[in-house]
């Protein structure tokens, strides 16, 4: 069974400036570990992938630098750089070229996330899906009262309301033969997620738990630092 992963490093980082406009966000450290060095120390665990690929685009050479130093040590790892934006998934074309695995592990770049990866791709397998989509709770706050209004027609308020989601955590295990039927009618550079979700039916919804961290704004980043310490 040849699964390869993809880590997702190519992001501009703008929900997070000042700090991105020095260091990406994968690269950031909390704790003393980056998203990026955090996957990466997970997935090691995991003895079926095959090989590593990691795309860039913004502050490439910068990226390139820090990943060189980790080459050295992980000789499975590439770096697949973007000329121009690509969208969240358009890089993965690219990728299934050079790839001779059967699945591809994508994982965002940005995320601090403690997941048992062989679980999941074991209910990949099981679910004969196209590709597997992970989601976790999220509870939104809302800070206010909120109006409600029943059928018939009586108002109320509620305060600050919280109201719960299933939320995608950035995290997916699809097939490559998927992957390749995709791209053929798709002809288009630029490539979101969101379009290869919509291309097919066949998907597969695995809960990751709570230990899952979007370092995408300052109040996430800070927790970070809080939590990861002590999953």
């Amino acid at each position: 069974m040849l699964i390869d992963c993809v880590l997702m490093c190519g992001g501009f980082g703008s929900r997070l400036k000042p700090f991105t406009y020095l260091i990406p966000k994968p690269f950031l450290t909390s704790n003393n570990i980056s998203p990026f060095d955090y996957t990466l120390k997970n997935i090691s665990n995991y003895n079926n992938i095959t090989k590593i690929f990691v795309t860039t685009y913004y502050k490439s050479k910068l990226v390139k630098k820090i990943i060189q130093k980790k080459i050295n040590k992980i000789s499975n790892l590439t770096i697949i750089n973007e000329e121009k934006p690509l969208g969240t998934a358009g890089s993965l074309k690219t990728i299934i070229k050079k790839s001779n695995a059967k699945y591809l592990l994508v994982i965002n770049g940005d995320i601090f996330s403690k997941v048992n990866y062989k679980k999941l791709i074991e209910e990949h397998i099981k679910s004969k899906k196209d590709l597997t989509v992970c989601i976790k709770d999220y509870d939104i706050k809302i800070p206010y009262a909120v109006l409600i209004k029943n059928k018939k027609k009586d108002i109320s308020f509620k305060e600050k309301p919280v109201i719960k989601k299933k939320i995608n955590v950035g995290i997916y295990v699809l097939n490559t033969n998927f992957l390749k039927d995709f791209f053929k009618k798709n002809k288009d550079d630029f490539v979101g997620m969101d379009k290869v979700l919509k291309n097919t039916k066949k998907i597969n919804v695995y809960e990751i738990g709570n230990k899952w961290i979007d370092i995408g704004h300052i109040n996430d980043f800070k927790k970070a630092f809080n939590e990861i310490k002590n999953w």
